[in-house]
Formats: structure tokens, sequence, C-alpha cells
């Protein structure tokens, strides 16, 4: 379900027109090129912190230790490319290309323990491939993907269909061995963690799992479409049960899936952004039970995936000053700095350093039943009444599950074809789940033949034991009633004079649901659920 959560506050340093939540903004370095891909890498000895930074013709390596001055150390000049990919393995940083002009730069490798030097060391890996019985030159891959064993897997290039290339960095980081490929479709990206690859089938529409025990002959073990069918970009959450994808459409979602049975992988929940449903997403990563994704025009955004099944926007910071439809905006986002601190690159307004505090979520799980039946109540209506408050319908099984920013109390409003509304007070805590049952009075309770009692209303329904009647008809001055609990049994009666169209009730009785009855000379017999709490 897409939630829209527009409270904007914690608005520091922007420009102008922009906007945050949750997310401040702590430095930004400009440069005079397009903007590409983003990562990072910790220098853990000298406790420094760095950007690498993608651009249309360069490599830029920012030294962003103190965020609010980032300072360019090393830039290297390349193909001129409007796609450029980096990942770091150890101390060095892999870069590639993808469609250019001129000379390939391969995979450049630039050795990051040698910046201090006056000309750091840098690598133009161009290995040829024996594909298939032919050889070809590497020149170009849209990604690369660097696993936990040093791996490095090399997307969308233009080796065979553009599968996944994998190469071994342990044994000579500069000098990569190639191990095979995985060429079953073309990957516009993915992710890697053991013997499983990950494909983002960016034109077929769907992710795949791979078996890449033997790497010589992977095998793919299972396949599963995504929204839009435009298939980005992929991640996994850290315990490789779900994974998270992007369609790079308009109006496209942030999908989740429950990934633990590959026999049966199923879509746990879909997320746009606040800023509107004609954005485009771009990349997505998983932190601590965070997806951190560059958004294009509407930044950067993230979402609290915590709860599977739940995903909820928790922060969000606007990078550009466009809006809408297009690819301007952050490109990419990186999360893992030791310090916390997120790196973006926007493609027209340079290297952005933010940080957040990463809130949780308020998480609501409602069971709408019928009061008498106990049956559930799909397709019920359950709003937060508040300017930020959740809605959306409950399933089939009549369970509402949904989360939201905003803490404290709320009344919450249940509505059902049908059914009598009700309404349930819920104090919201972060990163807490509250749970309720609501039972629905049906609407229709009332004798079809009671036309002549007029539009009697029982209030407040449901009741603490307490209620009162109103709109009787005007000549009536006394009633008669029952009340009958759900086996039918008589738990209170008694006479009631009516003063003004109205009466009132009083009991003390179990929680539950009840039926009461009003007879009155010359009238038939009047009733209507109750409900007790």
């Amino acid at each position: 379900m897409t939630r829209i959560l527009s409270t904007l506050f914690l608005v520091a340093l922007l420009a102008p027109g922009l906007t945050a939540q949750n997310i401040t903004k702590l430095g930004q370095l400009s440069y005079n090129q397009s903007l590409n891909d983003i990562w990072g890498w910790a220098d853990t000895a000298n406790n420094k912190e760095y950007a690498l930074v993608g651009l249309q013709s360069q490599v830029s390596v920012v030294d962003v230790t103190n965020p609010a001055n980032p300072q360019e150390v090393f830039s290297r000049s390349g193909a001129s490319s409007i796609w450029r990919d980096l990942k770091s393995f150890q101390h060095y940083a892999y870069i590639v290309h993808d469609v250019y002009n001129g000379t390939s730069d391969g995979i450049m490798i630039i050795d990051l323990s040698t910046l201090g030097n006056a000309f750091p060391t840098v690598y133009n890996f161009k290995p040829t491939i024996n594909y298939q019985g032919t050889q070809v030159d590497f020149k170009r891959a849209h990604n690369i993907y660097i696993d936990e064993q040093g791996i490095l897997y090399c997307f969308g290039s233009n080796v065979g269909k553009g599968g996944a290339l994998m190469f071994d960095l342990t044994q000579d980081p500069a000098n990569p061995t190639y191990l095979g490929i995985d060429d079953a479709y073309y990957y516009h990206d993915g992710v890697a963690r053991g013997d499983t690859l990950w494909g983002a089938a960016i034109n077929k529409g769907f992710f795949t799992v791979v078996d890449i025990s033997n790497k010589s002959n992977p095998t793919v073990m299972a396949s599963q479409s995504t929204p839009f069918n435009f298939t980005h970009n992929i991640w996994f959450s850290d315990d490789n049960q779900r994974v998270f994808t992007t369609d790079e459409r308009t109006s496209a979602y942030i999908a989740s899936y429950d990934v633990s049975n590959l026999g049966n992988i199923t879509k746990l929940d879909q997320l746009r952004t606040s800023f509107g449903n004609n954005i485009i997403p771009h990349n997505t990563h998983f932190l601590n039970d965070f997806l951190v994704t560059s958004y294009y025009t509407a930044g950067l955004q993230i979402a609290d995936v915590s709860r599977p099944g739940t995903m909820v926007e928790v922060g969000t910071y606007d990078t550009s000053p466009r809006d809408g439809d297009g690819f301007d905006g952050a490109w990419g986002a990186y999360p893992y700095l030791p310090s916390g601190n997120i790196l973006v690159s926007d493609r027209g307004e340079g290297l952005y350093v933010l940080s957040s505090s990463y809130p949780r979520a308020c998480y609501l799980e409602a069971t709408v039943t019928d009061s008498m039946s106990g049956q559930p109540i799909p397709n019920a209506q359950v709003s937060v009444l508040s300017a930020n408050g959740m809605a959306g319908q409950t399933n089939f099984n009549g369970v509402f599950k949904e989360g939201q920013l905003d803490t404290g109390q709320s009344q919450v409003e249940i509505s059902a074809a049908g059914y009598i509304t009700d309404t349930i007070s819920v104090n919201f805590i972060r990163d807490s789940l509250i749970s309720r049952q609501v039972a629905l009075i049906n609407g229709q309770s009332s004798l079809p033949d009671a036309s002549a009692w007029g539009h009697p209303s029982l209030y407040p329904n449901p009741s603490p034991g307490r209620l009162a009647i109103q709109n009787l008809p005007a000549d009536l001055k006394s009633l008669h009633y029952q009340l009958l609990d759900v086996s039918g049994k008589v738990v209170a009666q008694g006479q009631k004079q009516v003063r003004q169209q109205q009466t009132s009730f009083s009991w003390d009785i179990p929680s539950g649901v009840y039926q009461l009855e009003l007879e009155a000379a010359q009238l038939p017999a009047w009733r209507q659920e109750i409900i007790i709490r």
C-alpha cells in the first residue's frame, strides 16, 4: 500500500524551495559536470571517510571526514559516459562505465592507500573474456557489485547478453581473476551473497535468483516479476529473508518480497514517496531494517522496513530544485560510512553529505469483523483522523496493517458498506505495534417492518455500558426494552419513560455484542445491535 506522510520538519540548510523530514544537510560539494553514481570508503587506519563520486568524464575522490567541508583530494579523467558505477574492496576503488565516447577505461582501479602520494596509483584492467569459444575484449559495464568474499560482479557488459561477469579480487586486487559468467539474461544491476546471485533483469521485468556455487556453470533457481515490469535495482536484507526492488518508471514503487522459500516468492508490500506519484525511484539499499533510496527529483528517501509487509516512509531530503517526472536529481545514495553519514550524488547539484536519526515508525494492526457472525470484513476502510494519519483497507482476512510516522493519541475511524461506522482511540508509540479487534454492527439489523419508529439513533455505540436513544416517535411516552446476548438470553429488561423523544440506559454487564429490543403499544418491535466495552 502507498503511504503519504507529508509533515515536513527539521528543515535546515536547504536550498530555496527544498524540504526535509528527519534528514539534515551537513555539507555539499558542487561540480561543473553531471554526476552519476556514488560509493564510499573508510580509511579506518587514519579515521578518514571518503566519497567516491562518478562524473560525466571523471572519477572524484572526496574527503568527507569533516562533512561540513568536503574536499576533493583526487580526480581521474575517464571515458565520457552518463553511466558510471563505483564500488570499493579493501583499499581499492573499482569503476566501470557504460556506453561511452572515445577510449574505454575497462575497469578502472584506484589504489586508495596511495591518495597521499603526488600521483596516486591507478590501473585500467581490460581483460579478454573467452565467451563461448570467442575472445571478447571487455569494454564497458553498466554496474558492479563486490560481495563479502571478494568476488566482483560486472552487470550489463558488452560480453554476451550482458549478464554477470565474475572476477576474484582476493589473489591480486589490481589484476582480478576471471571466474565465469551468468549470461541467462541482461542484468542492469545485482547483488550477491554466499553462493546466491540476485539479478535485476530490467528488460524482462523480473529479478532472478541464481546458484553460483559453480561459477563456471551458474543455474537460475527462481525469478519474480516486479510491479512495473522494469526491474532496475535489487538489494537484500541482512538475514537473506527479503529482497527489495525498484522499477525505474514514472509512478513506480519500491517493493519488498519474502524470499525465504524460493518456490513461493511472495510480494509483501510496496511504497512510493510522499513527494507525489509521478516520481521515478532509482536505487535502494538496506541498512539496519531501513531502506535508503535515491529517488531522482524527490531526492533521498528513508523507509522503515523493520516489520515485513509494512513499509513506512520516515525521512526525506529533496536534493533537487526540479520536481515531477524525469531523471534529474538524486542518482545514488551510500549509507554505510562508519559515521552514519549518508552520501548522495545529485546529477545537477553535486555531492551531498546528509545525516539522519533514522526514526522508527508507529504501527497499527486492526482486525475488522461482523459483530454477530464474527466473520472478517474485507475492504473495510481504516483511517487515522489526523493530518498525516495512515489510511487503507482491510485485506481478504479483514486485517489492516499499516504504519505512520506521527506519534500520540489519535482517533481511528473504521467503516464498511452496510455497517455502522466505529471510532476507536489509539496512542501511537514509536517502534511499537498497536493491535485492535473491531466488531462492526450491521446497519441493516433493524427489523424491516419497524419504519413506524421513525429513525431512532443510539449513542455512543460501542458504549461503556451507558447509552442514550433519541429521535423516538413524538407521541411515545414509554417503552419496554430487552437486552439479549448473542445466545438469545435476556440479560436485562425493564420499562423506560420517554421525554422529548429520548431516553437512556445503564447496565453493568460484561463486554460483548448484544441486541437491544424495544417494544411499545401499537408499534412493532425495533432491534439494534450494540457493543459494550
